[in-house]
């Protein structure tokens, strides 16, 4: 609809001194301009393009929200597909064996982790090469390798840890490389978190399965209310309310309520559905008892000291894009340093203050990224929260003083939780990017977290979730290149999880895809996987030492170190 007034649209020409032939020419030349200028409104106006659209069953109504044009970018960054993504991760996807019982299965209790070449000593900047050896329950060697296996080193009298690489030699043995960072007394933890049997029944369950997790949607319309189910895939043999984005491929179906409308949908909760099922040594494998057991070494204490020629710490700058290697840093003092770049000691209210001055900082993700406003406003007395109206989906802190601003807003569908989500609060983060108000002065900072809520559901579809995020992170840097975007992993959860939707297996396959995605952006990344292997956590929501570490990394990036 046009913003002209309407009596200049509607006001008939008229002849004036010149003389009517002239100014009709004049007219006519004129109504040509302006029917240009109509056209080339209209088409950047018509270049909005629906987020989703809420189809209607029953009324064949339609109802669109809007966002910014994706328009075509030129970047040197090559498009990537799903495909591209699953074919690099190929080797890590399980091969099938004859499981025959539990017994034939890796046991933690029966195997051993060895020093290759063990010392009295060993330097600060060495590599301790660990080999485990696996057995199954009847003692007997393994033939071949899957198992999932996490590591560690760790001096609890110096709070320091690092994580260990583990490599899979695929004849029943694993090494895994340590760098010895700190002087101390080392001890060596490696962990079976699941035999490989267990890994293949976690991937054959997770393969094209959509309905581990179930939604209840519920449709309101002033005092009436109905309830349906919702998912992402549904049986199409019922009427359906199918809620799509056809341009970045996204979809989400309810089953048609009795009466009420699909666009009248208000919220949706999930619940587990009933588990796959499994035989009894299946079930056995994954059982809690048989997750994250410890392998025994036939060894003890590493001791490591400080020798001439030790290897100097990093000292070049974080900086967006840089390659991350694992381990991606260690603990010392509960202090995370990274292993790449020149790390500072953000830990301070003083030290976050001063960097974060007049910056805005965009958290979007799920409730691991919320930790970080959360953790802020505890740390920083004159951040003020501002209460949303729903906790769940957005929250907002200002230091109106310092300027700074620090916002989160959830990601979309896929929301696993038995609270009530709002459904017109879930925008996917690559639209929330493409219409992010962004100051144009550089103190814009985007933290992106995604994963723990995708676990249940195949790998695929997470996949083409980050391929439509990388795809608006190029849209932004081309629009708003001094803004600064960072990704932060996923970190491990409770072993106690509901193990075939939310196994930490899951989240390792999604990091690496993360790696894979957005390795080659002008990103930041923060390993949270590696810091809670490092401190072996094993929670969803980790403590308050991670969580202000990795805010620390960001602000490595930002600012000069104190």
């Amino acid at each position: 609809m046009s913003t002209k007034p309407d009596h200049l649209l509607t006001k008939e020409p008229i002849c004036v001194k010149w003389g009517c032939k002239y100014s009709m020419k004049k007219f006519t030349f004129i109504s040509l301009c302006f029917i240009i200028f109509l056209y080339l409104y209209f088409s950047k106006m018509f270049k909005r393009t629906p987020i989703m659209v809420l189809l209607d069953l029953q009324n064949h109504t339609y109802s669109e929200q809007t966002h910014v044009s994706q328009e075509p970018i030129v970047t040197p960054y090559k498009e990537m597909t799903v495909d591209d993504v699953m074919s690099s991760l190929r080797g890590n996807f399980p091969t099938a064996t004859n499981f025959t019982s539990f017994q034939s299965s890796s046991s933690a209790r029966h195997s051993v982790a060895r020093l290759e070449q063990p010392r009295a000593q060993f330097c600060v900047g060495d590599t301790l090469n660990v080999l485990v050896e696996m057995r199954d329950y009847r003692g007997q060697p393994k033939a071949y390798g899957g198992d999932f296996i996490l590591a560690r080193i760790h001096s609890p009298k110096l709070q320091a840890s690092a994580s260990g690489d583990v490599t899979d030699l695929h004849n029943g043995s694993y090494r895994v490389c340590f760098t010895l960072f700190w002087p101390g007394e080392v001890q060596v933890s490696v962990l079976l978190i699941h035999p490989s049997e267990a890994v293949q029944v976690l991937w054959r369950t997770g393969k094209q399965n959509y309905n581990k997790i179930e939604y209840t949607g519920t449709f309101v319309n002033g005092s009436k209310t109905e309830k349906a189910t919702c998912g992402l895939r549904l049986n199409k043999t019922a009427p359906l309310c199918e809620y799509k984005d056809e341009e970045e491929g996204e979809y989400f179906a309810c089953v048609q309520p009795p009466t009420l409308p699909c666009s009248f949908l208000r919220t949706m909760a999930s619940h587990n559905t009933p588990l796959p099922s499994l035989t009894k040594d299946e079930t056995q494998l994954l059982a809690r008892e048989n997750i994250g057991v410890q392998i025994q070494n036939n060894f003890t204490i590493v001791q490591v000291i400080t020798c001439s020629g030790t290897a100097q710490r990093p000292t070049e700058k974080c900086m967006a894009g840089m390659k991350s290697p694992f381990p991606s840093g260690y603990f010392f003092a509960n202090r995370w340093t990274s292993s790449s770049c020149q790390t500072g000691s953000f830990l301070s209210e003083d030290q976050i203050n001063s960097c974060l001055k007049g910056k805005r900082l965009h958290l979007k993700g799920d409730s691991t990224v919320r930790q970080w406003i959360e953790y802020l406003e505890r740390k920083l007395k004159g951040l003020t929260y501002i209460k949303p109206v729903d906790p769940y989906s957005s929250e907002l802190a200002v230091d109106a003083h310092r300027s700074i601003t620090v916002q989160w807003k959830n990601h979309g569908h896929p929301w696993i939780t038995q609270h009530s989500n709002e459904v017109n609060k879930c925008v996917y983060i690559s639209r929330g990017l493409d219409t992010l108000d962004l100051g144009g002065d550089g103190q814009d900072i985007v933290v992106i977290g995604i994963g723990q809520h995708f676990r249940a559901f195949p790998l695929e579809f997470f996949i083409h979730r980050l391929l439509n995020i990388r795809r608006a992170i190029l849209r932004l840097q081309a629009r708003s290149p001094q803004t600064q975007v960072f990704i932060k992993l996923e970190n491990n959860r409770e072993l106690s999880s509901v193990i075939l939707c939310l196994s930490d297996w899951y989240g390792h396959m999604q990091n690496l895809a993360q790696r894979k995605v957005f390795g080659d952006l002008k990103v930041g990344l923060v390993d949270a996987w590696d810091m809670s292997v490092a401190a072996n956590t094993f929670a969803v929501h980790p403590n308050d030492i991670v969580v202000s570490n990795e805010v620390a990394v960001v602000l490595s990036y930002l600012c000069p170190h104190p």
